[in-house]
């Protein structure tokens, strides 16, 4: 996943509200008279809250030696397949969202979303939660003949 779900888009979205409020202001001198724009108030709100909670929680996620990745860009957790709950689609972004929960929660929390980097041009072909939870599955099956 690139920083642009994470960082760029809640930042553009943002800046285009707060050039609103501030064209505004300009052009009529003082700030919009929430009354009169209706339910658009309400309906920018509800979007503003959606895009904080979902760049809030997208994580960028790979997997290395039976482990899950699990990178903010800014800090790095190295989460065991074995504290995999479950890999889920999303159902309102399908085929691009995965939900991955963890059983003890990490230092990212219960829930992890992220779009794997080329979902958006492999939708059509493969379904990349059934890709993760399969791999996740097929390790845990294998995990009780590797005891030491």
């Amino acid at each position: 996943m690139t920083p642009l779900n994470m960082y760029v888009f809640p930042f553009l979205w943002y800046s285009l509200l707060l050039g609103a409020v501030v064209y505004s202001i300009l052009k009529t001198g003082h700030l919009p008279d929430l009354r009169a724009l209706g339910g658009l108030p309400l309906l920018l709100g509800a979007v503003t809250v959606f895009i904080s909670w979902m760049s809030s929680r997208m994580k960028r996620v790979g997997i290395a030696d039976g482990h899950l990745v699990v990178s903010n860009y800014f800090r790095e957790q190295r989460i065991p397949f074995t504290q995999v709950e479950a890999v889920e689609g999303v159902w309102w972004y399908w085929r691009r969202l995965v939900r991955i929960r963890f059983g003890p929660p990490s230092d990212f929390g219960q829930t992890v979303y992220y779009i794997p980097k080329w979902a958006p041009l492999q939708a059509l072909l493969h379904n990349p939660a059934n890709e993760l939870r399969m791999l996740v599955k097929e390790h845990q099956s294998l995990e009780k003949w590797n005891v030491p």
